[in-house]
């Protein structure tokens, strides 16, 4: 159960998730971690995910953030269930 100063960040990500815009979701993340330690990366309107962009968000959970599956397109739920990052938030 989060502590009554649990106040987490939400990273909103939309549109295609891949090389071409991994500086800015880089950039995102970075400063949501300087806001607080609670980040939260909402799929729910990305529509394309690649390799890249599974790196980076394989990143952020070893870095402590969470995924919100809850809405992502089915599409990108199976590219994120075939890297195994559904597993840390079982």
């Amino acid at each position: 159960m989060p502590s009554a100063d649990y106040n987490p960040v939400v990273v909103h990500l939309e549109g295609e998730i891949d090389l071409e815009t991994a500086d800015h979701v880089v950039h995102e993340l970075a400063r949501a971690a300087e806001i607080s330690e609670d980040v939260i990366i909402d799929l729910k309107d990305v529509t394309f995910i690649d390799s890249t962009g599974i790196g980076l968000l394989a990143q952020a959970i070893g870095k402590g953030a969470t995924l919100a599956l809850e809405g992502a397109p089915e599409h990108v739920l199976r590219v994120i269930e075939l890297a195994g990052l559904t597993e840390p938030l079982a």
